[in-house]
């Protein structure tokens, strides 16, 4: 089960608030959130992930087609404190080379990405 809640950012980006499994469901919700404010103009997104136990590949898609939907309308996708176990997922697509990596959410909203810190297979942050 996945849960989503939405919270305006000082800065004024849009901070989607992701607890639970990003599976097939989770995927489509997310999607349907994250574009939904997209289409209504909030377009610099932050997902805090942090609460994040499971991201499954229909997941990764719907964050890379928001990610360049939001492009496209001027703003971004960033994605926030990305558990270990999720974000070895995204260094083995490769997918962390489009999504840098952010601590915690000021850091995402304020655009200051750590440098590449690659986790190795079977060991932690």
């Amino acid at each position: 089960m996945l849960a989503l809640s939405v919270e305006a950012h000082r800065t004024g980006c849009a901070v989607v608030v992701a607890t639970g499994e990003l599976d097939l469901a989770g995927a489509r919700r997310v999607l349907d959130k994250l574009d939904r404010l997209v289409t209504e103009g909030r377009d610099r997104i932050v997902l805090d992930m942090a609460g994040v136990a499971f991201c499954g590949a229909q997941a990764m898609s719907a964050l890379v087609r928001t990610r360049a939907r939001a492009q496209r309308a001027g703003g971004w996708l960033r994605l926030a404190a990305v558990p270990p176990h999720v974000q070895r997922v995204f260094q083995r697509t490769d997918l962390d080379r489009l999504f840098p990596h952010f601590p915690d959410v000021a850091a995402a909203a304020a655009g200051r990405a750590i440098p590449d810190q690659r986790i190795p297979p079977g060991g932690s942050k």
